[in-house]
């Protein structure tokens, strides 16, 4: 083919291929002009939380103080988060006024006249601790303690010597801040002191009893006039009788004497008796510890729907403290202790022993509940003791005289004769009690260092036992507490 053959060709194709291309173009135009004015629509929607603008700044604001905010351009509008926390005070287009009311957080929008944001300020309105901080450095130099805040409330954190700084670190900011609940205390303690107290409590108690006299009895029938009469200890102190009469004398027919009888009593009694306990107890300082070395014995007790229910009082040795380390030589003490002892003469005894059936006459034996009574010595105290001070925190001297003489009225106060119708008694009781305390700082020791009871003890074998009547070994170990000695030559030196 020629080359004016091709040229017709391709002229012949171009044009025929033009107006299809035309109409793909013109679509494509078409849809594009459809497609713009939704791309143009979506484009006007801008969210702008002010904080990832270049414009957005962090402010701590102080509760209950201001700030004030110079703009770099005049402002027309101001937009508060929340005005219940921050109010903002506008004096002039470039000066704007911040004033915290409430702990909490807000954010504050600027803008100028054409709406376009000047400045935009996330607000945390806290507590100044300032002030607290400085008083607490000028009121305890040796604590290290960081004062932070959340919202209104206060944390103490750092390290304190003793538990009693931790507590007037707390007061003073709870006064600080006026409210105790807003004050969180998380400060530890650096020395954590143990308190070992020991208690002495000695009682001493002396009686003295003596009875001398005659003890009788005498029925007598006058006519028809019948005389009855006796005269016996008045005491509860048993005398030793010496001898006695008991006749029937028959008068001259004017009377008689059915029955007269004597019992000469002398008897002397004097004893003494010792208490002494001596409880030992530890704690933390700032934490209650108790102690009870004795028993429970049952109380019945009624209620209100008329059932008795059983309850369990307490007796014997009891000891119940509280310190707290208020420095390396004062130590403040709560103390309660308390010796009790059953007692029969304090009981109480509910029903009757023997009733008399009143339809037959035969007596009937009715149970008998007898609740004992304690004898109790107890002090409750609040002292203030250096570490190894003792000092006698409660006392009693107490002297209880009795003296009683009974007779025959008239025949007692006969000379020499009246001797015989009349007893003479006497009881002198004299006690004293004290009560020692003494507080020790103690730390932690070792196993070896410390000794119980059975420490050297040994059983004793059969034929120390049996034979010679031995409770335990007489040669058993060594006392850890033992010093020991060398065994070697003299002039020795041995490693």
């Amino acid at each position: 083919m020629s080359g004016h053959a091709m040229n017709r060709a391709r002229k012949t194709f171009t044009a025929a291929l033009r107006p299809i291309l035309g109409a793909v173009f013109a679509g494509i135009a078409a849809f594009t002009a459809s497609a713009a004015p939704v791309a143009a629509q979506g484009s006007d929607v801008v969210i702008n939380r002010g904080g990832d603008r270049q414009s957005s700044r962090t402010l701590t604001l102080a509760l209950d103080k201001a700030v004030i905010i110079e703009l770099p351009q005049a402002a027309s509008d101001v937009l508060i988060s929340n005005p219940a926390k921050v109010d903002a005070v506008i004096r002039s287009p470039r000066r704007v006024y911040l004033l915290g009311l409430e702990a909490g957080q807000a954010n504050a929008f600027f803008f100028d006249s054409r709406g376009e944001q000047i400045l935009n300020l996330e607000i945390l309105i806290e507590r100044d601790t300032a002030g607290l901080d400085s008083l607490l450095k000028k009121l305890m130099p040796d604590a290290r303690i960081t004062v932070d805040t959340v919202n209104a409330n206060v944390i103490l954190k750092g390290s304190v010597q003793t538990s009693s700084d931790a507590s007037r670190a707390q007061d003073v900011a709870a006064r600080y801040v006026g409210d105790p609940d807003l004050v969180m205390n998380m400060l530890s303690i650096r020395d954590q002191n143990q308190v070992m107290l020991k208690v002495r409590i000695v009682e001493m108690q002396r009686r003295l009893v003596k009875q001398l006299g005659v003890n009788g009895s005498a029925f007598a029938r006058l006519d028809d006039a019948i005389l009855n009469t006796s005269w016996t200890s008045s005491f509860a102190a048993s005398g030793s009788a010496l001898g006695g009469i008991d006749a029937d004398i028959v008068t001259n027919g004017i009377g008689d004497i059915t029955d007269l009888d004597f019992m000469f009593n002398a008897f002397e009694q004097n004893g003494m008796i010792k208490t002494l306990a001596e409880p030992t107890l530890n704690s933390l300082s700032g934490e209650a510890a108790t102690f009870l070395a004795g028993g429970e014995f049952p109380v019945p007790v009624g209620q209100d729907d008329g059932q008795v229910t059983i309850e369990f009082k307490k007796f014997g040795v009891s000891l119940g403290f509280r310190p707290v380390v208020l420095s390396k030589d004062r130590i403040n003490l709560a103390i309660d202790t308390e010796v009790s002892e059953i007692s029969r003469a304090n009981s109480f005894t509910l029903g009757s022993g023997t009733t008399i059936d009143p339809d037959t006459g035969n007596p009937t034996v009715s149970s008998v509940l007898t609740i004992p009574g304690l004898t109790v010595r107890r002090v409750s105290n609040v002292v203030e003791l250096p570490s190894g001070g003792s000092m006698a925190i409660a006392g009693l001297l107490q002297e209880n005289i009795q003296t009683a003489v009974e007779g025959v009225p008239g025949l007692k106060d006969v000379s020499v004769l009246g001797q015989l119708f009349r007893s003479n008694e006497f009881i002198n009781q004299e006690t004293e009690l004290v009560v020692i305390v003494t507080p020790y700082l103690v730390e932690p020791t070792t196993m070896a260092n410390l000794t119980d009871p059975s420490e050297g003890f040994v059983p004793p074998s059969e034929i120390q036992s049996i034979v010679v009547g031995k409770l335990q070994s007489a040669y058993g170990m060594k006392p850890r507490g033992e010093p020991r000695t060398l065994q070697g030559p003299h002039g020795f030196i041995l490693d």
